[in-house]
Parts: C-alpha cells; sequence; structure tokens
C-alpha cells in the first residue's frame, strides 16, 4: 500500500501537480559541503573503480571506532534496507520466524513474506503511547531474529535504554539475535550515545536520515566476523560494491557528525512542537521523542487511506497508517519540509480534520 501510494504521488507530479509531500521520510536538509565536496575530489581523481565488497577501510575504521569494535565487524551496504534484507535471506528456511513490534516499517513485512518467513507481531497501541512491552515477546525454537527499530518509523517513539537491553538480553539467553535498525537514533530527542556492538546484537544503519544522503544509498551493517563475512560473499555476486567516492564522501560527513546531529535533532523537535500544536486538538496522538514523523488516530468515521487521498486532491501528500499494520484509523506525517511549507501543509490537514466526520 504505502509503494503503492508513492507511486500515485509521482504520477500526479509528473502532470504539473504542485504537492507539499509529507508522505516520505526523506529530509529536507542537504548532505554537508564538505562532504560533497570530498566525493567530487575523489570522482576528479579517479576513484571511479571498482572497489572492495566489504567497503573502504577508511569508513569502516571510522564506524568500527563508533560502534567499539573491529573493522572486520562493518560491512558498506547500498543502503540499511538492502543489508537488512539480505542478512533475512541468507539466514532464514523455511518455518522460520521474525519477530517485530508494530506499528513497523512496511518493509519488514514485505521482505518476510517475500522470503517465506512467519511474522509474529507485536501489537502496540496509542493509549500506552506505543510503549513495548517485551515481557510479551514470544520467542519460540523457530525464531530467528527479532527486529528492532528504536526510534520506530512511523511513530518516532524511541524505547527507553533500558527497555532495549532487557530485550537483547532475553533475545541472547535463548540464541536469538536482535537486528536493531538504528536509522533513526540519531534524532532521539534525549541524544542517545552510539550503539556498541555486542553479543547477540546486530546493528543497521544508514547515512540517509542523519546527513540527508538519501540518494547517496549507503547504510552498513555491523556484525559478528562469521556473518559479515556472508554479507560481503552476497555483495561481491550481487552489487559488487557500494562506489568508492561516495563512500569516501561519507567517511567525511562522519567527522561532523556530532555537530551534524545535533542540528538536526533541535530542527526535528521543533517541527514535532509546531505538528502537535497545529493539529493534536483534533487527533489522538502520542507526542513523539524522536524522529521526523507523527502517527496521529482520526478521530471521526473516516480511515486514514481515505483521508489521505482526499488530502492528495488538496495537494499534500501523507502516508495511510494501514501500511504500517493494523491501523486504519491512523496516518502518518513526514515533518520533512521547509517550516513555511510544513505550515502551510499542517493548516491544509487541520482545516480537513475540523470537515471530516
Amino acid at each position: 500500500m504505502l509503494y503503492e501510494f508513492f507511486e500515485k504521488v509521482y504520477a500526479l507530479e509528473k502532470q504539473g501537480k504542485g504537492i507539499i509531500k509529507l508522505n516520505v521520510g526523506e529530509p529536507d536538509w542537504k548532505p554537508s559541503k564538505q562532504a560533497v565536496r570530498t566525493a567530487n575530489e575523489a570522482l576528479r581523481n579517479g576513484k571511479t573503480n571498482y572497489g572492495s565488497a566489504a567497503g573502504e577501510m577508511q569508513l569502516r575504521e571510522k564506524l568500527a571506532e563508533l560502534h567499539g569494535c573491529k573493522p572486520s565487524n562493518i560491512v558498506i551496504t547500498p543502503g540499511s534496507k538492502f543489508g537488512i534484507h539480505t542478512l533475512l535471506m541468507l539466514s532464514l528456511s523455511k518455518g522460520d520466524s521474525i519477530t517485530f513490534f508494530s506499528p513497523h516499517w512496511t518493509a519488514y513485512e514485505l521482505m518476510c513474506k517475500s522470503l517465506g518467513a512467519e511474522l509474529r507481531i507485536v501489537k502496540l497501541s496509542l493509549e500506552d503511547k506505543w510503549k513495548a512491552d517485551v515481557s510479551k515477546i514470544d520467542i519460540s525454537e523457530r525464531t530467528k531474529f527479532i527486529i528492532l527499530n528504536s526510534p520506530c518509523n512511523p511513530t518516532s517513539q524511541a524505547m527507553e535504554e533500558k527497555e532495549e537491553k532487557e530485550l537483547i538480553e532475553s533475545a541472547r539467553k535463548k540464541g536469538v539475535h536482535v537486528i536493531a535498525d538504528d536509522a533513526y537514533r540519531d534524532l532521539c530527542f534525549d541524544g542517545r550515545k552510539e550503539r556498541q556492538l555486542e553479543e547477540g546484537l546486530i546493528i543497521a544503519n544508514s547515512f540517509s536520515k542523519t546527513f540527508g544522503m538519501t540518494g547517496w544509498r549507503i547504510g552498513y551493517m555491523v556484525a559478528p566476523e562469521e556473518i559479515a563475512k556472508r554479507l560481503i560473499s552476497h555483495i561481491q555476486i550481487t552489487v559488487t560494491n557500494v562506489p568508492v567516492f561516495l563512500q569516501l564522501g561519507a567517511a567525511r560527513a562522519l567527522e561532523d557528525k556530532k555537530k551534524i546531529a545535533d542540528k538536526v535533532r533541535r530542527v526535528c523537535r521543533r517541527r514535532a512542537g509546531i505538528a502537535i500544536k497545529t493539529i493534536g486538538d483534533l487527533t489522538a496522538i502520542a507526542k513523539p521523542n524522536a524522529g521526523f514523523y507523527i502517527f496521529p488516530k482520526l478521530l471521526g468515521k473516516m480511515d486514514g487511506l481515505q483521508f489521505a487521498n482526499l488530502l492528495l486532491e488538496q495537494g499534500v501528500a501523507i502516508a495511510p497508517g494501514a501500511a504500517f499494520g493494523d491501523f486504519q484509523q491512523h496516518v502518518r506525517i513526514s515533518l520533512c519540509a521547509e517550516e513555511k511549507k510544513l505550515a502551510l501543509a499542517l493548516g491544509v490537514i487541520r482545516n480537513m480534520l475540523s470537515k471530516a466526520e
């Protein structure tokens, strides 16, 4: 549903319709000038040949330092989504199950279904402010992985670090790996420390959100060496490597990570406040503690897909909540727009909400 809706938005844009796109999680901030300059210099210096399937050592060393591990634990991937899918594809056998919390990023469900895995979805509730009860997770003999997306897309809620540790420890005792999808971790409003590699944990991350490098398609996996080797082998026979000049730009971006993360975190917090103030009284919503989404529940009879379609006619695109699990009355609103444009779009949404029955 999500990707079909995206295509509908693209088609309208091609027809010349002006749309404020709050349906995609693509930051409106740009890659740093230093990162772009470094990538351009690498191109001019001929860094256009094949590279290591594992990734450039310069980048892997910087990431290893961040995550308290060795470069041999780091694999550079064309986006974190590719890394997660590859890990699942290489690891799953018929009858294996994957557990994750819901609301959930659409791709998890689509990946698992395409690979024939059984889904064990732990549904969370708005009434509990999307708080995850780790004790409700059922780990069976066929549970292969637990996916932890914290902060969560679409709710922008981050679990307490104590709860995360409890989940990882519980899974480890039963021989199950937790995949921590940390694409939004830098955007926790309380400023979390870098997640460290430990037994029973695999980390997936991306340069897309923090650094605004969505089109660069650079992600990475942090994993035990035996798993890292399998990921590298798959990259060798598929995409070969992430372009070297892009990796060098990413390595330069990492040098300014704290400054960049602090800045975008402030932006996200401010925009969340604007959104809550604008439409919070017309919806049921849990105030986010991270990220750049809100996931409100509509109070009228109209479901999220109907509302999104009607709103699209008014030139504002959002995502229907049913794309993220059994949440038909919800919508996901991305706050990734310049603030004057965002305020305009939220005003249109408020007007539509006031008319909805």
